[in-house]
């Protein structure tokens, strides 16, 4: 009796164990806006950008310093030198040998500098930095935007790929409906087995479609994690909490151009640049300026070395006698001034100039383009969001009379008045009228994202 009880529970928990093993994970939840913060902070190309603020910052310091603030450097110094040998004369009929060999010396010192320097180049450069700055600002935040709109479209291109597997299952279900119709009719002797054997190679088709969506939807779930910049679950499985309603456009298009000339990111950044490419004219013109320098140091050093004293003639042979001297060198508080008035570099200041002039004639350039560019892509995205909002009502008027034709068409089935091949037909024609109406909505979001990406704002 106990072993059977022993035996039941066992097999309980085993029973147990399996049904929880086999319950797949459940789908990790995302909103548009987690997957926007996630972007932000994990995606590699924006992080990318982001690293550029750093040099511009560090720049736009170094320059504002210098203005103010003046240079101080602290130098040290030591020196040995090992004694060596050279031949003297004057010692030559008192020592047996006119070489002689001289003790080492060394040095040792230290000093103090501080040093100014103010010209018509240093100012304008501080100009320029903090240009460069809000240049590379408005550079990161096109970034961010480029980013944004990439999520977006990605998260609708899930949320698409999602409806269309609901859509495949949904056929899916249509061709059960059938198979089982034709069996009936078969069994009963009102259809043929060329019914049946249609209907289930419909059914293996719908199959495969419903196969095909689903690996859709895991392919299309790794691209978003891909623009995230974080790794898929496993498996490539999301639920989207986000949806996004079919309203009219009720936007001006006047109203969008005048925004997007105004608070385009690419825009601003050219118009950025173009406030840099002005401030390097000026730090071009600058070098004509005369600059003024100012430095003042203190140094102290001590050198030790080794004198000739002279001989000690109580030895045979007689030797030099060496006396050690160090002194001390004080190099008081110094203090320089200068002026400097460029004449004549060989015409390297002119070629400068020039390319600071060629740099900003080219900003002027790229502006204008650009805003013919933002004028055309705004005004064909506008108009193809108010196609996709009237091709969303068209379709919905196919889906709606093309689910009538298949209702009517199966009751004729069913009764014996209509054709299996009627039947058929009007499925294609309904599932097909499905499939459009979902890529209609779609489009109209997808055309909703490129306006918003052409004016560089979210406008829901």
């Amino acid at each position: 009796m106990k072993a059977r009880l022993i035996l039941g529970l066992l097999l309980v928990l085993s029973l147990v164990a399996a049904i929880g093993y086999a319950q797949e994970p459940a789908a990790r939840r995302l909103s548009l806006a987690e997957a926007l913060t996630l972007a932000r902070a994990n995606n590699p190309a924006y992080r990318s950008t982001l690293n550029n603020r750093w040099a511009a910052s560090s720049q736009a310091t170094s320059s504002s310093l210098r203005l103010i603030t003046p240079s101080a450097s602290v130098t040290g110094s030591h020196m040995r030198e090992q004694g060596s040998e050279r031949y003297s004369p004057e010692l030559a009929s008192i020592l047996p040998s006119p070489i002689v060999t001289t003790p080492g010396s060394s040095s040792t010192g230290w000093g103090i500098a501080f040093g100014y320097a103010l010209s018509g180049q240093i100012i304008a450069d501080r100009g320029l930095a903090r240009a460069e700055l809000r240049a590379t600002d408005a550079d990161i935040a096109g970034s961010a935007t480029v980013l944004e709109t990439l999520v977006r479209q990605q998260y609708l291109n899930v949320l698409q790929a999602q409806a269309q597997v609901a859509l495949a299952q949904h056929v899916l279900d249509r061709a059960n409906e059938t198979l089982n119709l034709a069996r009936a009719r078969n069994s009963v002797g009102q259809g043929t087995l060329i019914d049946v054997r249609r209907a289930e190679v419909e059914k293996g088709q719908a199959e495969v479609g419903l196969l095909r969506a689903n690996q859709t939807v895991e392919n299309q779930v790794l691209m978003l994690f891909q623009r995230l910049g974080v790794p898929a679950p496993e498996p490539a499985r999301v639920t989207l909490t986000d949806s996004f309603p079919v309203t009219a456009p009720n936007l001006n298009g006047d109203s969008l151009l005048a925004l997007a000339l105004r608070v385009n990111p690419a825009l601003v950044a050219l118009r950025a640049r173009e406030t840099a490419a002005t401030w390097g004219v000026r730090s071009a013109y600058s070098q004509y300026a005369p600059s003024l320098s100012a430095s003042v140091s203190y140094a102290r050093a001590r050198y030790s070395t080794a004198n000739f004293q002279g001989l000690d003639t109580t030895t045979a042979p007689p030797s030099i006698i060496w006396a050690d001297t160090t002194v001390t060198s004080i190099r008081p508080w110094t203090l320089n001034i200068g002026v400097q008035l460029p004449l004549y570099d060989r015409f390297e200041r002119s070629a400068t100039t020039a390319r600071a002039r060629a740099a900003l004639d080219d900003a002027h350039l790229a502006i204008r383009g650009q805003e013919l560019a933002v004028r055309a892509e705004v005004t064909s995205a506008y108009l193809a969001l108010v196609a996709a909002y009237q091709t969303i009502a068209l379709q919905q008027n196919n889906k709606a009379a093309s689910a009538e034709a298949l209702t009517l068409a199966t009751e004729r089935y069913r009764v014996g008045s209509g054709t299996f091949i009627e039947l058929l037909d009007a499925r294609v024609t309904a599932e097909r009228a499905d499939a459009d109406y979902v890529i209609a909505t779609y489009d109209y979001h997808r055309a909703f994202a490129s306006l918003e990406n052409a004016v560089g704002r979210p406008l829901r």
